[in-house]
This record gives structure tokens, C-alpha cells and sequence, in this order.
């Protein structure tokens, strides 16, 4: 009889925690806001073990078309690099050696040693995915297929300077062979000179600087080069800086976004979109 009455205590004292548990993650979900762009964070967000569940390498197609034909996000926000011979290529980080066996970085290598190369996210996560570097007009190619095309957030990834205008006209060329609208299109970096590259091939394009951390810096350097928007991150940011930057006339895009709170919370200071780690659940809050 006692120890029954022990394992019952121990199942009591489970199920209570799991019910707690529970309403700690949802407690804080409630979006009062809904104008808002949702789109996947270099896809379906970063290699995760859970909340949510993610072993699908960032900007790698997979991520993309979960992202958009899975989870229905109304677009993406991707990372652009381009190879030696001018190549435009979808990868995250600064060095190859954090996702793959090669060795280097992109702007220094032919895209033919790039493209293709398999993702390594470690053991576990390769078991679930065979995916590799893919270019960007892969990913337009997909999309050119959808009924509509999606937006498109561009994180800038060059680290030549002396190369920003040729990486512009590339990207640019790319972008028009697809027939994509300017009003879908932004253009995302910390570097302001790289941003005014843009502009001088297209003075259309929609420039957003990423604060990179300094916020008030950046708005500042936004008001001073006419930029369009600003992107953070949305743990760094509160709600009052949102809006003087909307006060501003800026596009505010903020980035980040796993659990459901935090993704209301990120949704609830009403910027213009949010890159999110989990489109599923962002889509979910504001149905």
C-alpha cells in the first residue's frame, strides 16, 4: 500500500510539473498584433534539438521550402555570398569550416569548389538531412515556380570591400533575370558603404542597416544615408526604440524568435517583419 501510495505521489508530482512546464511556454503567447511579415530566418532558422526540432542546415533548400511551402511564411530573409569568379552563393557563416569539410572562405575560392559541398552539422543532425551549399539562383529558380513571388530579405555577405560595386551589379542582374519587384526586395547590412553600392546600381533598391548590436547607432546612420529600414535582433531591442524608428519613417525588421514567447514578445513590439526561427509557430499566432 505505501509504496503505491509513493508511486502515485511521484506521478502526481510529474504531471503537475509537466502542467506547469506547460503553461510557463504558452503563458505568454497572446499576439495583439498582426501586421506583420513573417518570414523564415535563413529558412527554417539554425540547427536546433528542440523547441523546435530543427536538423536542417540554414539557407540550404530544404530549410527554404519547409519554410515557404511547408510553414507558409510570406517569405525568407537569406544570407548572399559571392565566390571568387562572382558566383552567388547561399551560406551563413564567415568560414567554411563551420558547416562542411572544406576550408576557407567564399569570396577566396571558384564557386565550383563551393556549390555542392555537404552540410555537417555534427552526428546527430546529419542523420536527418543530405543537404549541400546551393546558389541563389537555385533558390529563385524554386521560386519563380510559386504562384506568387515571396519576399525577400538579403543579408549581405561580402568581405572585400573593394568588390562591393561588382557584388551589387551581380546581385542585381540575378534579381532581374527573375523579374523580382523592388517592393519585395531588401537589402541587409551593418555596412553602410556596402548599402549605398545598391543604391548607386538601383537608386529603387530598399536599403535596411542592421544594427549589428549599436541601435541608436544605427538609427543614426539610417537618417543620415536616407536608408529605408533598420534590422536587430529581437532580444536587444524594447518596444519604444520600434517605434522611434517607425516614427523615423523606417521599415523595422527584427530577427530571432524559438519559443512562443519569445516570438510573441518579438511580434508584439510591431515591427514591419520578423525573421523567426520558427515559422510554424509565428504562422500559428496569427491565424
Amino acid at each position: 500500500m505505501l509504496k503505491r501510495k509513493i508511486w502515485l505521489f511521484i506521478l502526481a508530482f510529474v504531471l503537475l510539473a509537466l502542467g506547469i512546464t506547460f503553461w510557463l511556454m504558452r503563458r505568454h503567447d497572446e499576439v495583439k498584433y498582426k501586421e506583420v511579415l513573417v518570414l523564415g530566418h535563413a529558412g527554417s532558422g539554425f540547427l536546433s534539438p528542440l523547441n523546435p526540432f530543427n536538423p536542417l542546415p540554414s539557407n540550404s533548400m530544404a530549410s527554404l521550402v519547409k519554410a515557404m511551402e511547408e510553414n507558409g511564411a510570406d517569405g525568407v530573409e537569406v544570407d548572399v555570398q559571392m565566390s571568387q569568379d562572382g558566383v552567388l552563393i547561399l551560406y551563413h557563416d564567415v568560414s567554411l569550416e563551420s558547416m562542411t569539410k572544406a576550408q576557407g572562405i567564399i569570396d577566396n575560392l571558384p564557386a565550383a569548389e563551393v556549390v555542392g559541398l555537404k552540410y555537417k552539422g555534427g552526428f546527430f543532425y546529419d542523420l536527418f538531412h543530405e543537404e549541400e551549399i546551393i546558389t541563389l539562383e537555385a533558390m529563385l529558380q524554386r521560386f519563380a515556380t510559386y504562384p506568387e513571388l515571396p519576399y525577400l530579405h538579403i543579408d549581405l555577405r561580402n568581405h572585400v570591400a573593394s568588390r562591393h560595386l561588382y557584388y551589387a551589379q551581380t546581385l542585381l542582374d540575378m534579381l532581374r533575370k527573375y523579374n523580382y519587384p523592388h517592393e519585395k526586395l531588401v537589402f541587409i547590412s551593418p555596412n553602410v558603404q556596402f548599402l549605398l553600392a545598391f543604391r548607386e546600381v538601383e537608386p529603387a533598391a530598399q536599403l535596411m542597416i542592421d544594427t549589428a548590436g549599436d541601435y541608436e547607432q544605427a538609427l543614426l546612420e539610417a537618417k543620415n544615408n536616407a536608408l529605408q529600414g533598420i534590422c536587430a535582433n529581437g532580444r536587444d531591442v524594447s518596444a519604444a526604440q520600434v517605434q522611434r524608428a517607425k516614427e523615423q519613417g523606417l521599415q523595422v525588421a527584427l530577427f530571432g524568435g524559438k519559443s512562443r514567447s519569445r516570438i510573441a514578445r518579438i511580434i508584439n513590439m510591431q515591427p514591419d517583419a520578423i525573421q523567426v526561427d520558427n515559422v510554424a509557430a509565428a504562422r500559428q499566432m496569427l491565424e
